[in-house]
C-alpha cells in the first residue's frame, strides 16, 4: 500500500505530466492561428504607417489582409539600392511598383531606456517627405518613454523631411522639449519632432537608430529624389 505522502507525490507528478501535455497540445494546435495573427498585426502597422487605414477605426483581419494585398508590394533592396525580390536584410514595402513608387515603408528598431522599440516609417515617392510613423512593440516606461506609442508623438513625423534645405540626408531629430522653442528656422524645423518629457534616453535612442536604419535605404531614397 502506498503511504499518503507517496500518493500525494504520485498525484502531483501525474498532474504535471497532464498539464505539460495539455499545454503542448494547445501550443501546437494554436500555432497556425498565432502566426496568422502576427501576420495581420504586421500588415496593420505597415498600412498605418503608409496612411492606408485610419488609426482610430476598427478593421477585421480579413479587411486588413485585403487592403494590404490590394495596395502593398513587398520587395528587398540590393547593395546598389535597387528593388529586388531576392531576399536581403533590407525589406521595403512599396505602394506602386518599380517604375512608379508612390510611397514606401521601411522597418526600424531603436533601443530606448529599457527595451528595443519596433516600428515602421513611411516616406512619400519624392524620397524625402514622411507620410507616417508607427511604433508597435516596446517595453518603455508608461507615461515617459512609453509615449512613443501615442498618436501625439507619432503624428508629428507626418510632413517632416529626412533631407535638409540642400537636399542632403539628415534623418529626423528628436529634441529635448519642443522644436518651436529651439529657435530653428522654419526649414530646419522640418527635420525635428518634439521629444518625450522625462524620456531623454528613449528619445535619443529613436533619433540615433532611426538615422542608422534610414541610411540603409538612402541609395533608394536618393534615386527617387533625383
Amino acid at each position: 500500500m502506498l503511504s499518503e505522502t507517496q500518493k500525494t507525490f504520485r498525484f502531483a507528478i501525474l498532474m504535471c505530466v497532464f498539464c505539460s501535455l495539455a499545454l503542448t497540445a494547445a501550443a501546437v494546435g494554436l500555432k497556425d492561428r498565432q502566426d496568422e495573427n502576427k501576420l495581420i498585426d504586421r500588415q496593420k502597422n505597415i498600412l498605418k504607417a503608409l496612411s492606408l487605414i485610419e488609426k482610430d477605426s476598427k478593421y477585421t483581419g480579413t479587411q486588413i489582409k485585403e487592403t494590404y494585398l490590394d495596395n502593398v508590394n513587398e520587395f528587398y533592396l540590393d547593395n546598389s539600392g535597387n528593388l529586388t525580390t531576392d531576399e536581403t536584410d533590407r525589406m521595403i514595402y512599396v505602394v506602386g511598383d518599380e517604375s512608379n513608387v508612390k510611397k514606401y515603408a521601411v522597418p526600424f528598431k531603436a533601443y530606448g531606456l529599457w527595451s528595443w522599440i519596433y516600428g515602421y516609417i513611411a516616406i512619400d515617392g519624392d524620397g524625402e517627405s514622411i507620410v507616417g510613423f508607427t511604433v508597435y512593440s516596446h517595453a518603455e516606461t508608461p507615461g515617459l518613454g512609453g509615449e512613443c506609442e501615442k498618436d501625439w508623438f507619432q503624428d508629428q513625423f507626418i510632413g517632416k523631411k529626412i533631407t535638409d534645405v540642400n537636399g542632403e540626408f539628415v534623418s529626423i531629430g528628436v529634441v529635448k522639449g519642443k522644436v518651436a522653442d529651439k529657435g530653428y528656422s522654419n526649414q530646419k524645423q522640418m527635420n525635428y519632432v518634439d521629444g518625450m518629457s522625462g524620456a531623454t534616453i528613449t528619445s535619443k535612442g529613436i533619433e540615433d537608430y532611426l538615422k542608422k536604419d534610414l541610411a540603409a535605404y538612402e541609395l533608394f531614397s536618393e534615386r527617387l529624389r533625383g
